[in-house]
């Protein structure tokens, strides 16, 4: 049976995800006012010219690796660092283990030994990512990756890891680039990681938060509505529709049918340019019929996910959560989400594929308007609300059953011209081209076609479909005789 995924309250602290959790990752870092030299007297750097690969030669820089960062001198005397600041903390091994906000603090406190002061470091670049544990889910990291319809307006490309492709899709904007990608296939262990990132390639984009050196990513305020504009938001945005969950629209309101089928295509929210406001207006209408008719919401899966990867950066050596970020545990309402209704006891409820168990009631829903009418009587087709579904879904059949009587008429009248052409007698009794002339009564348009000594009548809208096709018919013969002439 499929649940729908809940998180957990922060009592769950130690076990469950906390092992996964990453922020800040790769940094690109310029040092001023920096004496290199320091550099080359030290044992752990060993320095070398860095060379063209196609041509051999020397570019002038130099590169000393080590544990994960790289540590540049390049010709005109600058000082830059790259890499991972989060495999330097593990001393080079690996970055896909927890490294939570104090982790961070201490990794940059280890630089010091370069010379690096986080209030001259500079930052040219940096990422903005989470770790995220999708084993317990028991949903396959390919069908996240797969689910993604849209993101940041730009048309997604694969990311090759480990010289494989398919493992992950990248979405570059003009400042930023975000990737979602199988962390599990990087990092060859056996828990499935799914790795969301925000890489900033230009520090324009964050400059209206005052984040220009290293220093300012030790500042917890500033760091928090960073994660909240920059990250979180770009994953509240992105639009996700898992195709297994609706494989047809057969169980859709008949007024969504048609645009239900654009909504799911990812080329449609690439293609046609359509405005902010509509964007959004159909990225809710199809959140909304994904929770409405869908077994499961893997967007909701995955930002409770995020939630809990949050929860275990912020915290502290003494299991304090969210003490000074606190903003981010509004994001995805973890505490109202990760509890039941009557008690506050914790619960993990996970999202499996299997079937609805036997002897629990099926969900049903109102054929017009889609509303769930489970609670009704078991033969109940049409929701209780004033008649209003059952009158519309009545007056539909209606008018199908008018619309087909019309059209059978209709084929009936052009057979008999077709046959019969000028063989019959027509009689007009009123001019079908008449105008309404208002406080005048109008009369009905009636035929009287005789045929082998037979009469046959036509009222009304078939009798002026009677004229309009026998008009062209006379009007086809005529031309016919001129040019036979």
């Amino acid at each position: 049976m499929c649940y729908a995924y809940t998180t957990i309250l922060r009592q769950l602290t130690h076990y469950f995800f906390s092992h996964f959790s990453t922020l800040i990752d790769g940094i690109n870092i310029e040092l001023t006012n920096f004496d290199f030299s320091l550099w080359e007297t030290l044992p752990e750097l060993d320095f070398l010219v860095v060379k063209n690969v196609k041509s051999g030669e020397e570019m002038g820089s130099r590169k000393a690796s080590y544990k994960g960062l790289d540590f540049i001198i390049e010709p005109r005397g600058k000082a830059k660092i790259k890499g991972s600041i989060h495999k330097f903390f593990n001393d080079g091994e690996h970055n896909a283990n927890r490294f939570t906000y104090d982790n961070f603090q201490q990794a940059v406190k280890r630089l010091a030994q370069f010379g690096v002061k986080p209030e001259t470091a500079l930052l040219r670049g940096f990422e903005l990512g989470l770790n995220l544990d999708t084993t317990a889910t028991k949903i396959e990291n390919n069908t996240f990756l797969d689910s993604i319809l849209y993101c940041r307006g730009v048309e997604r490309s694969d990311m090759e890891i480990n010289g494989k492709a398919g493992y992950g899709y990248a979405y570059k904007s003009t400042n930023a680039k975000y990737k979602f990608y199988n962390k599990s296939e990087q990092s060859t262990t056996q828990v499935q990681l799914l790795r969301i990132e925000t890489k900033f390639t230009r520090m324009r984009a964050v400059e209206n938060y005052g984040i220009n050196c290293l220093a300012d990513l030790l500042d917890r305020t500033k760091l928090t509505k960073l994660i909240i504009d920059k990250y979180l938001k770009f994953i509240d945005e992105t639009i996700y529709f898992e195709w297994d969950q609706i494989k047809t629209p057969r169980r859709l309101p008949t007024k969504y049918k048609s645009k239900f089928k654009d909504l799911r295509n990812p080329n449609w929210w690439i293609k046609d340019e359509r405005s902010r406001i509509d964007r959004q207006r159909n990225k809710e209408l199809l959140e909304k019929l994904i929770k409405t008719y869908a077994k499961r919401d893997i967007k909701s899966i995955l930002k409770d996910l995020i939630s809990l990867e949050l929860s275990a950066f912020t915290r502290t050596k003494k299991c304090y959560e969210y003490t000074e970020f606190e903003p981010l545990k509004e994001w995805n309402c973890l505490d109202k989400n990760a509890q039941k209704n009557v008690t506050n006891t914790p619960r993990i409820v996970r999202c499996d594929n299997h079937e609805p168990s036997e002897g629990k009631e099926k969900k049903k829903y109102c054929l017009t308007c889609g509303k769930e009418i489970t609670g009704q009587k078991s033969d109940s087709k049409y929701c209780n609300d004033q008649r209003k579904c059952r009158d519309k879904a009545y007056n539909l059949k209606v008018s199908e059953k008018r619309k087909a009587k019309r059209s059978k008429k209709e084929k009936e009248i052009i057979n008999l011209i077709k046959d019969l052409g000028n063989e019959f007698n027509l009689i007009r009794t009123t001019n079908p081209n008449r105008k309404k002339i208002k406080g005048v009564p109008s009369r009905k348009t009636s035929i009287i076609a005789t045929i082998g000594g037979k009469k046959k009548y036509y009222h009304g809208a078939a009798a002026r479909f009677f004229l309009n096709e026998f008009d062209k018919r006379l009007t086809q013969n005529l031309l016919n005789t001129v040019n036979n002439e």
